[in-house]
């Protein structure tokens, strides 16, 4: 089996009709040796991915908020799309695009779902400006998806959230003048660069089911595919969240925090708009990097210049530019050797996958069971204590009679190394 590549003609030299339409010419050479042409390839792709919003709608038919009718009535979804300008989420985007834009063109009044998509803005980085800027690649996805309504939200937002135990992190030895500061001097504090990376990830998760929640949304939609499931899966694994890894793989409704911003206690919040669990879903779960690479670069006009330099590259040639892995966080390394492994034995990358969807779910947070500080998985009691005994640390500890939220093994060894 091998993933999405141009291939205009056989070792012949000759021309092959597309394996599907059997009308234009093959040039794209889909799984199982399948020779597709373009407008097959992008109804591929964007199938896969219209597919699981089906499966989405009808878990979430019921409407939300105060002013719906009863169950059962017929209302655009709304969906919250975590948008990290990456392939994933670009293809996301345009398929969600173009389908509400089919569905008009039909002449439907009223779409099937609507969306809102969001990037989160590491404004943690250094930059030349005293006041936070948007990115200005986000004016350029602006301009190719006039009709979409594209939001940019900084990192340092996450210190407003009270879903996040801030004391379970490092504080800083000094006050600083604006959040960005404050949020890149805790991640400054913390041990090493995959725990940088870990916490930012965990904080974007956050500041997206909240933004989800603030716009009452149905539900919130990752760019996610199988081959950066592949790479979560492993990564998780190796930072010692092994027993919430069902929840962050798998397709499926997530409990929400116990607390959400604004202080909203949940389940017992008077606000009708704010459920106790929140879908999380990734469309493109089915699809490879690569495929979606080759989606974007077939578009009219290509979306491939919207992505950074990173992105375009062949997945397997990343690894010729590393010198050294001192500096790369666990996620970097995973995601350098699955974009290698996907090239050659994609099967390995998509059997990972659907092993982990095997596992049986070990809890996603909510007040009716111990939750992780930081990142609201359920605790696992049992395996978390045999870590700790083993590797010598007690309860006791652990938070120095500080009364701190307790933290999963994974989050505890982001934090304190």
């Amino acid at each position: 089996m091998t993933t999405a590549a141009t291939s205009p003609a056989d070792a012949t030299g000759v021309s092959r009709p597309c394996n599907r339409c059997k009308e234009q010419e093959g040039t794209i050479e889909l799984r199982v040796a399948e020779t597709v042409c373009k407008s097959c390839f992008a109804y591929y792709v964007s199938s896969k991915a219209i597919k699981r919003l089906e499966a989405l709608q009808r878990e979430t038919s019921a409407p939300r908020g105060s002013g719906s009718g009863p169950r059962g009535q017929r209302r655009p979804q709304r969906y919250l799309v975590g948008l990290s300008c990456g392939p994933s989420s670009t293809t996301l985007l345009h398929v969600l695009t173009e389908n509400v834009r089919q569905q008009r063109a039909r002449g439907q009044k009223t779409a099937r779902f609507e969306y809102i998509a969001v990037h989160v803005v590491d404004d943690t980085l250094p930059s030349s400006s005293a006041e936070p800027e948007e990115p200005s690649y986000l004016a350029a996805y602006r301009a190719r998806f006039p009709d979409a309504d594209i939001l940019s939200v900084p990192l340092s937002s996450a210190l407003t959230l009270q879903s996040i135990d801030w004391t379970s992190l490092p504080s800083p030895p000094s006050p600083k003048t604006t959040p960005a500061q404050t949020l890149s001097s805790i991640l400054s504090l913390l041990p090493s660069t995959t725990s940088r990376a870990d916490i930012r990830r965990l904080l974007v998760r956050h500041i997206l089911i909240a933004t989800a929640t603030q716009h009452t949304c149905d539900a919130l939609l990752l760019g996610h595919n199988t081959t950066s499931l592949a790479e979560l899966t492993l990564s998780e694994t190796a930072k010692g969240r092994g027993f919430s890894l069902p929840s962050l793989v798998n397709d499926g409704a997530v409990a929400l925090p116990a607390r959400l911003d604004g202080g909203a206690a949940n389940p017992n919040n008077p606000n009708p708009n704010i459920p106790a669990s929140l879908p999380i879903y990734s469309p493109l779960r089915e699809l490879f990097r690569n495929e979606l690479l080759t989606y974007l670069s077939h578009t009219t006009p290509p979306l491939t210049p919207l992505l950074p330099a990173s992105e375009t590259g062949s997945a397997g040639n990343t690894n010729s530019a590393v010198v050294s892995h001192r500096d790369l966080s666990i996620d970097d390394v995973l995601a350098r050797y699955f974009g290698a492994v996907e090239a050659s034995y994609p099967s390995v990358v998509a059997n990972v996958v659907r092993t982990t969807g095997k596992l049986g779910h070990g809890g996603s947070g909510g007040s009716t069971e111990t939750v992780c500080g930081l990142c609201g998985a359920g605790l696992d009691e049992l395996g978390d204590e045999r870590w700790r005994g083993e590797i010598g640390i007690d309860a006791g500890e652990r938070d120095g009679g500080s009364g701190k939220r307790r933290l999963c093994y994974g989050c505890e060894r982001s934090v304190r190394g």
